[in-house]
């Protein structure tokens, strides 16, 4: 992203194996190791602390986090640096399609060229919605798409704190999506790779670590660590507490920054690409989710600044209060949050944040998709207005792989191109008719209603003749369609056959199949060979 311009669009590769980047991967090599430089050189304070003070602590944090979690799980830890640049990417800990997972892959390359650290970030602290896979079947003449399941349905919950809640569904899902992928498909990663046997019960996670251990096996793993782990730290809780004591501030600030991207992009709804925080008599929302191990349902965090404090609430009961008088009390909110924290209260970044945090604060690049980088336009100007600071660009990557099914390919543009055909016949059959094709008394005729129906045209439409002027240009219309009729027929043959062969396409084409329904094959030539 240029400075000339601040919201460019990005659009999804659209040929097999394609692969976006932005900006180029070859100009990685020199933009990221001075990346940092112009942030920590900023003379902002977060509660006591420059930028580079803070940076400094939440990487050393961040780093024993990422090895410590993935030690849980895999018994060789992939290498890392803890001096050279930290390469970030992240995403919800989904079955994903390749496009995304490619992010990975690419983190891993580009911090080994650097001398560096990859880190995906596992942001548990979004919903869970739902636990079905879109599973293609059937026959290539005739497929279709079912929804299968891998846990059972609940209420949305975070991350963080879903269960598996059935285990027999989630046993027998990757012999259930195998059987019904085969006729098309007929060996999938799924069978080899879904983990029966969880090494955490935690849904989110026993996907995430069976996935990196995977990269593992194909030599480009880096290190994962939860969203809710950072979260968790001393250096985030500081940066949290700014979130909370400048809450007007960092609330006119949001909104500024959202209104800046809807006026660009011409965005009417006031939900997109995000809402806006909100103030409500004198509570303020900040960009902050908080729940309880109790009661994990999702809800804004509002604080309030009182006598005694500041008030943060959830607005459904829960409450609590943070002092800070001066500097020296930082350390005691901190400890506070931290207190929370054991005691079933979790204080979770919301989108915006989660990024905003991890740029200026800990990576030395992030690498989003095509949607992270739609979000962080904004976080690019959130940061230029509350601090000052222009971070470094953040690199767009994505890919598009499509599951290997043998199938006759259509053109959209000869399908486009039949429905004017079709058009024309009914509304300039004129153009469509060669009167040296018929009889002399049909040439006769078909003249006669050209040059009938070339009038009315031309003729200006008055309040007087309106009526009369259509009657005769349509009637024209009608009577030169009787000489079309085979064609007619025909086109409409067509356009029912591409369009049946365009949606039976548009299905086995799509690119946003789940990895867990490639061949492994077909899946490292396009992750490894990026």
């Amino acid at each position: 992203m240029s400075a000339a311009d601040p919201y460019p669009s990005y659009r999804a590769p659209q040929a097999n194996g394609e692969v976006i980047c932005v900006p180029s991967w070859d100009s990685l090599q020199t933009t990221v190791p001075i990346a940092r430089a112009t942030i920590e050189s900023s003379n902002v304070a977060i509660m006591g602390l420059s930028v580079a003070e803070l940076a400094s602590r939440a990487r050393r944090e961040f780093l024993t986090a990422a090895r410590t979690y993935v030690q849980s799980y895999l018994s060789r830890v992939p290498a890392h640096e803890v001096a050279g640049p930290l390469v970030l990417t992240g995403h919800q800990p989904e079955l994903v399609h390749p496009g995304v997972w490619l992010k990975n892959f690419a983190a891993a390359k580009l911090a080994r060229s650097l001398g560096g650290t990859a880190i995906s970030l596992i942001i548990d602290n979004d919903l869970c919605r739902k636990t079905t896979i879109r599973v293609p079947t059937g026959t290539v003449e005739a497929p279709q798409v079912v929804d299968l399941a891998f846990d059972a349905t609940q209420s949305a919950t975070p991350y963080e704190e879903r269960l598996i809640h059935d285990s027999t569904i989630w046993e027998s899902f990757a012999d259930r999506a195998s059987s019904t992928l085969a006729p098309l498909v007929p060996n999938a990663i799924l069978s080899e790779w879904w983990p029966t046997s969880p090494t955490s019960p935690n849904i989110g996670l026993a996907i995430a670590q069976a996935r990196h251990r995977l990269e593992s096996t194909w030599g480009s793993a880096g290190l994962e660590v939860p969203q809710s782990q950072v979260c968790q730290s001393d250096s985030f809780r500081r940066f949290a507490l700014y979130l909370l004591f400048n809450a007007v501030e960092v609330c006119s600030a949001y909104r500024d920054a959202l209104a800046d991207y809807r006026l660009a992009h011409r965005v009417r709804s006031a939900a997109q690409p995000l809402p806006d925080l909100q103030q409500i008599d004198d509570w303020v929302e900040t960009p902050l989710w908080v729940w309880s191990r109790d009661v994990p349902v999702r809800r804004a965090l509002f604080v309030r600044q009182t006598k005694l404090g500041l008030v943060l609430t959830d607005r459904h009961g829960w409450q609590g209060t943070l002092p800070l008088a001066s500097e020296a009390d930082v350390p005691l909110c901190v400890q506070q949050l931290a207190d929370w924290e054991r005691a079933g209260i979790k204080i979770r970044t919301r989108a915006l944040m989660t990024t905003l945090y991890a740029r200026l604060v800990l990576a030395d690049v992030f690498i989003h998709g095509i949607g992270g980088a739609k979000y962080d336009q904004v976080t690019d100007q959130l940061c230029k207005r509350l601090f000052g600071i222009s971070l470094a660009p953040f690199v767009v990557l994505s890919g598009t792989l499509r599951l290997p099914i043998e199938h006759t390919t259509v053109s959209t543009a000869q399908l486009a191109l039949l429905k004017t055909r079709r058009r024309e016949f009914q509304f300039h059959p004129e153009t469509q008719i060669n009167p040296a094709d018929y009889s002399p008394p049909e040439q006769e005729k078909i003249s006669e209603l050209i040059a009938s129906k070339e009038y009315w045209v031309q003729s200006p439409k008055t309040e007087q003749n309106a009526t009369e002027r259509h009657r005769r240009i349509t009637g024209a219309n009608e009577q030169l369609q009787s000489w079309l009729e085979s064609r007619r027929e025909q086109t409409e043959r067509e356009i029912a056959y591409l369009s049946k062969q365009t949606r039976v396409n548009q299905l086995l084409e799509s690119r946003e199949y789940p990895f867990c329904l490639f061949p492994p094959k077909v899946l490292q030539a396009f992750l490894l060979d990026f």
